[in-house]
């Protein structure tokens, strides 16, 4: 019987996607809704309380720290999308094109940040924005007569500082997502758009994005999730993630503190389930007004 069952065409893909769908079912789905059951309960360490209903949602709705994690968090992927799409392209563009030479090897040391990890990111980070004198960019500031920056000290510099590292640690990925794209351009269109008479800006704007334009999607999208679930650099910047005057608090590192410093294991799943709303909401928003839902 078992044989039979194996050699039938219609059982067969189902029992080949098995282990994903038990592996997705117990570390993806059930993990979802338990965190839905813990935020209706006011659970504190391990073991849950009554249930409270959406009293975690209404504290949440007041709480001063969550507003200014988002505010934090949506000014860090605004200047993602300002530094993490137009930069990686210009350098894609550049090395695509036969305006450089050495291209592989430009092309590696870009990438090569990408394959460092974010905690030693992150240390070297620590070194090179020291507010001393010994900080690098700030002589490299004054190099220049400008005046040296408190980076990991001024709250108002905190997202600027992960800025920094997260357009460091990120711009290989997106150069290569970018440069797949070009990738794909048949020669012959610019080939036609120089017989025609068009200059390299115009290649650019009328043939370059508009057949990238599922590439910075892609990429865009990406921007938005990596905006609303930053962490890491937050947490090696700031040990543990305590920046000054909260300027680099996040969602991500908020739930963390209420989770594993606090153990309000119900509030910090409230946390997970408004940043899960947020990041679809946002993304789904961006994909419609960048006209990917409509049928060409």
């Amino acid at each position: 019987m078992f044989d039979r069952f194996l050699n039938n065409r219609k059982s067969v893909p189902y029992l080949m996607l098995a282990p994903f769908l038990v592996l997705f079912l117990l570390f993806k789905v059930w993990p979802i809704l338990y965190s839905i059951v813990l935020s209706v309960h006011d659970m504190s360490g391990l073991n849950r309380g009554a249930f409270i209903g959406l009293a975690n949602y209404g504290k949440l709705l007041q709480d001063p720290d969550f507003y200014k994690a988002l505010i934090n968090n949506t000014k860090y992927m605004i200047g993602t999308m300002i530094t993490l799409i137009p930069i990686p392209l210009i350098i894609a563009v550049l090395l695509h094109s036969q305006l450089v030479k050495g291209r592989a090897v430009f092309r590696a040391i870009v990438f090569i940040p990408s394959l460092t990890s974010l905690v030693i990111a992150g240390a070297i980070f620590q070194i090179l924005m020291h507010e001393g004198q010994g900080g690098v960019l700030n002589s490299v500031l004054q190099a220049v007569g400008l005046p040296p920056q408190k980076w990991l000290v001024s709250a108002s510099l905190a997202m600027i500082s992960v800025l920094i590292v997260a357009t460091w640690r990120w711009t290989g990925i997106n150069m290569v997502y970018f440069s797949s794209g070009l990738a794909g351009i048949q020669e012959e269109v610019y080939e036609s758009a120089s017989i025609d008479g068009a200059n390299g800006f115009q290649k650019f704007i009328y043939i370059t994005l508009p057949l990238l334009k599922p590439v910075l999607i892609f990429v865009a999208t990406l921007n938005v999730i990596g905006g609303y679930k930053l962490f890491t650099e937050v947490y090696t910047l700031w040990r543990g993630g305590i920046s000054p005057d909260k300027g680099g608090l996040t969602l991500a590192i908020y739930l963390y503190r209420n989770a594993f410093s606090y153990f309000r294991l119900g509030y910090a799943s409230t946390i997970g389930l408004v940043m899960a709303i947020i990041i679809l909401v946002l993304s789904v928003l961006q994909l419609k007004l960048t006209g990917f839902f409509n049928e060409d």
